[in-house]
């Protein structure tokens, strides 16, 4: 035996074998990275190991029965036992085994550098876009059910950790385009674009979808889903679990499952939550809504949760639309005769039970950190948001609560690092880009500057990425720029203060202070931005006039809205500043805005 062993060494069986597994492996490595760059079928693979591993055995045999001999390959029992061994042999073995051990260990290396420090890896493999599904209803009055089933549908997929989705605000640009699937997945930088039809006539409903490759514009997937309107919870879950399944995401079936959940299983409380989603999305998109769009969106929501007391989706957004009417600075207040503490009221109702029905860690320390919000507990709003960081890394949301909240209390370079991770991670519903930019071209005018220069160069943003991006340009100076797309938000807004502000912002920046001050005379009295108006126009001391009164403990919390403007000086409030010193928060000095008139 040992006589055996010491022959399969002198022919260099081992060493033969040792080269062919190293590089065997290599060459897998690099056949599958050309695979996954060449959408190669999956049976490549499968054959090329195959290969491999009959290759392993035939190698082993050819090192056993030839030899290389200083007179070249022979026959090893044509060799004459004295015969001397050709020393090349073995060096030519030594050099082919270090070097594929060292190819092979830099190809290791730089799989491990590549690969994201933190979260899920997203593959560009991964990713998709969303087309509004469009209503083929024979009355066509169904845009509704239509719009809001490509939400919930964006909303499902935005759960799944490993899937790169386009915001909504790109792909609902592409809405009723002729444009080919390759070029708007371009436009959007993805790899697959879903869209699909809604047909629904009396109780009858067909829901049609396909999942396209933009690469060669194949189908990897098509569906049409005929039912009840009964059905149209089940359809959308089916959907998303299908595209999800198709892109191969990292979740397991069951978990899948839960992911993708309507979050209810009351047909008429999803439709109504639908009705309702699709009218805020609309009033968010024009920038502003009235009285009766307000009263319209807490109906439909009232009615999704007295439908289902445990929908905990429907209890947030009732939740958003309260939080809208107790902040005069939001762009959906609209002045009522209900008392401010009874808006309080409904707000911290529709909270509670958002928190008590919330169907995941994030869910419910994003209702907790809201929670706090009214009552002021800043500091309990950032641990809350740290913490929603801590659960989910790889999505923005918690990212960006921070990256608002650490600008409130004056911790400028904190506010811009989450500002920062926040724009790097995949756009998902109910956290959009243009609060980030509102924010960061407060802490960091040049990431505010590249930041809208990517938003601008997608087609069609909407009023609320033009209003955004017209105050960034105008802070950075580049007022012909500004005015331009200042001009493009004047054709497309609905909101009259909207476009006022945008008009004294660029008549001030260009020092035009008596057309400022023309334009200003027509804005209502008794506009919830009077303060914005008052501070861009220079008229700082009436500015400070009209917040005093909100200096009380019961108000207050109004007041600490407009602490995301640096130029609101918070200790000019006494209750608002006991409040902040009280919890250890020291806001830096106001300073002046940028594009205000100079008087």
């Amino acid at each position: 035996m040992r006589g055996f062993i010491e022959e399969l060494r002198h022919r260099n069986v081992f060493r033969v074998g040792i080269a062919y597994v190293v590089a065997g492996w290599l060459i897998a490595q690099v056949a599958d990275l050309a695979a996954d760059a060449f959408n190669a079928p999956d049976w490549f693979m499968q054959m090329l190991i195959i290969v491999l591993l009959v290759g392993l055995p035939v190698s082993l045999f050819l090192a056993w029965a030839y030899e290389l001999t200083p007179e070249g390959l022979m026959k090893a029992n044509e060799v004459p036992a004295d015969a001397p061994k050709d020393p090349r042999s073995g060096r030519v073995l030594n050099i082919i085994i270090i070097a594929t051990l060292t190819v092979a260990v830099l190809l290791l290396g730089w799989d491990k550098v590549r690969q994201p420090s933190a979260g899920v890896a997203v593959s560009m493999d991964k990713s998709i876009a969303v087309l509004p599904f469009e209503d083929f209803s024979p009355d066509g009055d169904h845009a509704w059910f239509a719009e809001g089933l490509t939400e919930e549908i964006l909303n499902s997929l935005a759960r799944a950790p490993d899937l790169l989705i386009a915001s909504r605000t790109s792909s609902f640009a592409f809405r009723g385009t002729t444009e080919d699937v390759p070029s708007i997945a371009a436009q959007l930088g993805v790899a697959h674009i879903l869209e699909g039809s809604v047909r629904r006539s009396g109780d009858r409903l067909r829901v049609t979808a396909q999942l396209i490759r933009a690469a060669d514009d194949k189908h990897l997937w098509s569906e049409n889903f005929d039912g009840s309107s009964e059905d149209s919870i089940e359809i959308q879950e089916r959907i998303a679990i299908e595209i999800a399944s198709a892109l191969e995401t990292a979740m397991n079936p069951e978990e899948l499952a839960k992911m993708m959940s309507a979050g209810t299983r009351s047909v008429e409380a999803w439709e109504t939550y639908l009705r309702g989603l699709a009218l805020k999305q609309a009033s968010s998109d024009r920038g502003g809504q009235d009285a009766e769009g307000i009263a319209d969106l807490i109906a439909m929501f009232n009615k999704a949760v007295e439908l289902d007391p445990g929908f905990a989706d429907a209890h947030l957004l009732l939740a958003d639309v309260w939080s809208t009417q107790i902040d005069p600075t939001s762009t959906q207040y609209v002045r009522s005769d209900m008392p401010l503490a009874e808006r309080k009221a409904h707000y911290n109702k529709a909270i509670a039970a958002t928190i008590k029905y919330a169907r995941s860690d994030m869910s419910r320390l994003e209702a907790e950190m809201r929670a706090a919000d009214f009552d002021l507990r800043i500091l309990d709003q950032v641990a809350a948001a740290r913490g929603m960081t801590e659960v989910a890394p790889e999505r923005r949301q918690g990212w960006s609560w921070l990256n608002y909240l650490y600008l409130t209390i004056g911790e400028y370079d904190k506010s811009r690092e989450a500002g920062l991770k926040a724009w790097a991670l995949p756009d998902e519903p109910g956290s959009g880009r243009a609060p980030i930019i509102q924010s960061m071209h407060r802490v960091s005018l040049d990431d505010a500057i590249n930041m809208v220069d990517e938003l601008l160069a997608a087609p069609n943003p909407v009023p609320n990425i033009l209003y955004q991006s017209h105050r960034v340009l105008l802070a950075a100076g580049q007022i012909e720029r500004a005015a331009a797309l200042g001009e493009d938000y004047l054709r497309v807004s609905e909101d009259f203060e909207g476009k006022r502000l945008v008009q004294i912002r660029q008549a001030c920046a260009e020092g035009r202070v008596a057309d400022a001050d023309r334009l200003f005379e027509d804005v209502d009295p008794d506009s919830t931005s009077m303060w914005l108006f008052l501070t861009t126009l220079g008229r700082d001391d009436e500015a400070h006039e009209i917040l005093l009164p909100l200096d009380t403990p019961e108000t207050v919390f109004t007041l600490s809205g407009f602490m995301t403007y640096r130029s609101f000086e918070a200790r000019d409030y006494p209750v608002l500043w006991k409040s902040l010193t009280a919890q250890g928060v020291n806001r830096p000095p106001a300073r002046p805005m940028p594009y205000r008139c100079e008087r």
